[in-house]
């Protein structure tokens, strides 16, 4: 199964949960302060830290069952997540920033936690968004980190001549790879 852009899937849920912890946040402080107006700024930021914790939460526990639901086979659900595309939503990259670092950090026991496979990243690169010097670039450095410790992401590029581009190109739609 392979599950496109997750990140601008779960992005309208993070700012949900942002404004949701701010809100709560705000109520909180006037309740206790009597009234008082809060920094809303700092609030946001902490609200924001809070909602992304629960965020990582979330996805490792995906990684958890994804790795360790096996079948009666002994095979493991083949999972693909696609990312990295959507820059126009600041939580989309927030959400790709989270799947990066969740699958970097590993599964297991503290000591010995290892990368696992599924669900699979891949890595959807846009010449004009993560190319060196672009608005984007620490996103994809991020990816290469991730990779460079646990093999994924794989990386599509959106920004050559292959089919899967040149369809991206023309209808702006990305051809996402099987899971």
């Amino acid at each position: 199964m392979t599950i496109p852009e997750v990140d601008k899937i779960l992005a309208p849920y993070l700012e949900k949960t942002h404004k949701l912890l701010l809100k709560e946040m705000i109520e909180d402080i006037q309740f206790s302060t009597g009234g008082v107006i809060p920094d809303y700024k700092r609030l946001s930021k902490r609200a924001l830290e809070r909602a992304i914790t629960k965020l990582n939460d979330g996805l490792q526990g995906i990684e958890y069952k994804a790795n360790s639901v096996g079948s009666s086979r002994g095979d493991y659900p083949f999972i693909t997540f696609t990312l990295g595309e959507d820059t126009n939503n600041p939580y989309s990259v927030l959400v790709a920033e989270a799947i990066l670092r969740v699958r970097k950090k590993g599964q297991g026991k503290k000591g010995k936690k290892k990368c696992v496979l599924f669900p699979k990243l891949v890595f959807l690169y846009v010449e004009e968004k993560h190319g060196e010097g672009k608005p984007f670039e620490h996103l994809y450095d991020r990816a290469i980190e991730c990779s460079a410790k646990c093999m994924y992401p794989d990386y599509l590029s959106l920004s050559g001549e292959s089919y899967v581009s040149k369809t991206y190109k023309k209808y702006g739609k990305v051809i996402s790879p099987m899971g």
